[in-house]
């Protein structure tokens, strides 16, 4: 009988392992790990931020903790040169399957070139962290809340960072493009956010999403993916689908948008089979329905991350109209 019982025990326990490193490897899947030079150590950053940007690190803007311990925080990237008397903002959100992933994810290369024009062009940015949802206490849900959060923090300390809270765009792939959605067409009232840092609300001026998740409900634009699992959901919302569907609708950028909605810019891979492209076109044909304003890029050839070796429209130039629809949007009076 004991030996029955400790070799269940143990059946349980690789189970356990198992289950952690499918969550962790699909995280990394999700967006795709940047790529850390040869003998960097965990944690430097180092050898990955261009040497141009001037980056204020560590700024709390949450008393709450992350899976690791540490508080939310956020890093700001100061504009190279001053042409505005308050600098318009891009937040970025990063991806890896709602739970992986961090603020320096922004080093990606799809990702911070944007950021590099953005500062030349007197453009601040950051790039928060948030609670991941990794078989916590946390899902996607508070993810939001803590997305929006740091929005709100920005408003609140406006003034000190010489921002202008009427002009922020947020920005993110994958995961990070869900939450960077949802940040700017959800209402704030429907996420668990501080009560105090809630007041101080702000409008999302415009959205840019790579490669987002789109939707959570529509199991056709799932199809091929790890995410077509019904089991997939229960990390991101707390159980099944049929369980959280009220979650579920609020971590869907398709139930979100509206005519009056900030204007959205897609960028998406038409060989991803992590998220399918199928997320992009059914919002751009949703937005489009209920008169809302979207620009959607399908690149020939990419897969999740941008991946191919021929596609087309290249990164650069799907940064480049990035950029330009940052810059229309939030430089604009």
């Amino acid at each position: 009988m004991i030996d029955q019982i400790r070799s269940q025990l143990c059946r349980l326990h690789f189970a356990a392992v198992a289950g952690s490193l499918i969550v962790a490897s699909l995280a990394v899947a999700a967006e795709g790990a940047p790529r850390k030079k040869a003998g960097t150590k965990q944690g430097d950053d180092s050898a990955r931020i261009p040497a141009d940007l001037r980056i204020v690190k560590d700024i709390v803007f949450k008393d709450v903790k992350n899976s690791d311990g540490r508080l939310l925080d956020l890093w700001f990237f100061e504009p190279l040169v001053k042409k505005y008397e308050r600098a318009p903002l891009v937040v970025y959100i990063h991806g890896g399957g709602w739970g992986g992933g961090d603020k320096q994810n922004v080093f990606r290369a799809d990702t911070i070139e944007v950021i590099r024009a953005l500062n030349r062009a007197g453009v601040a940015c950051a790039t928060i962290e948030y609670r991941l949802a990794n078989g916590g206490s946390a899902t996607a849900y508070d993810s939001a809340a803590d997305c929006k959060d740091a929005i709100h923090f920005v408003v609140q300390h406006a003034e000190k960072y010489g921002i202008d809270p009427a002009r922020i765009g947020t920005f993110g792939g994958s995961a990070g493009g869900n939450l960077t959605l949802v940040t700017a067409l959800g209402d704030d009232a429907d996420y668990p956010c501080d009560p105090a840092l809630a007041a101080h609300p702000a409008r999302i001026r415009c959205v840019a999403a790579y490669y987002p998740a789109t939707t959570l409900l529509h199991p056709e634009v799932m199809k091929g993916s790890n995410f077509e699992r019904p089991q997939r959901m229960i990390p991101i919302i707390g159980g099944l689908l049929e369980e959280k569907r009220a979650i579920a609708v609020k971590l869907s950028p398709v139930e979100l948008v509206k005519a009056g909605s900030p204007p959205i810019f897609l960028a998406h891979g038409d060989n991803d089979t992590v998220l399918s492209h199928r997320h992009s076109l059914l919002l751009r044909d949703v937005a489009n329905k209920k008169g809302a304003s979207v620009e959607c890029v399908i690149a020939k050839g990419a897969g999740h991350g941008f991946r191919g070796d021929t596609i087309d429209p290249n990164i650069a130039e799907i940064n480049r109209r990035t950029i330009a629809f940052f810059l229309k949007h939030l430089t604009a009076p």
